[in-house]
């Protein structure tokens, strides 16, 4: 049994590091890139291997261009009949709350990216 579930965590660890969300804008595609690194969508230019973070999104500065990745945890496995999940922008995460009573926060039992 022990085994099994060790199993199991182990693909949901690689479910969750696979991140199909993750957009690539190729350096063709991307205007004005210089040879040695990548402008941001502010002007901001980044080395090769750069990251930084943006719109809640992990970009990093490629030689094919730039990877943007999201990084914010959906919450899942909660009681979605009595509760809601609530998007901060500010804070780049949710929070789950009860629908007829939001200082009341819900219980989650997964948290996916």
């Amino acid at each position: 049994m022990k085994a099994l579930l060790g199993s199991l965590l182990f693909l949901a660890t690689l479910v969750t590091a696979c991140n199909a969300a993750c957009t690539l804008q190729q350096r063709e595609g991307l205007p004005d890139q210089p040879p040695d690194g990548c402008l941001d969508s502010a002007g901001i230019k980044h080395p090769i291997g750069d990251e930084w973070i943006v719109d809640c999104k992990k970009c990093s500065c490629e030689k094919a261009g730039i990877n943007c990745c999201p990084q914010i945890p959906i919450p899942m496995g909660y009681d979605q009949e009595k509760c809601k999940k609530i998007f901060h922008q500010d804070k780049c995460r949710y929070t789950v709350v009860e629908k007829n009573n939001e200082g009341i926060v819900c219980q989650v039992n997964n948290w996916i990216l």
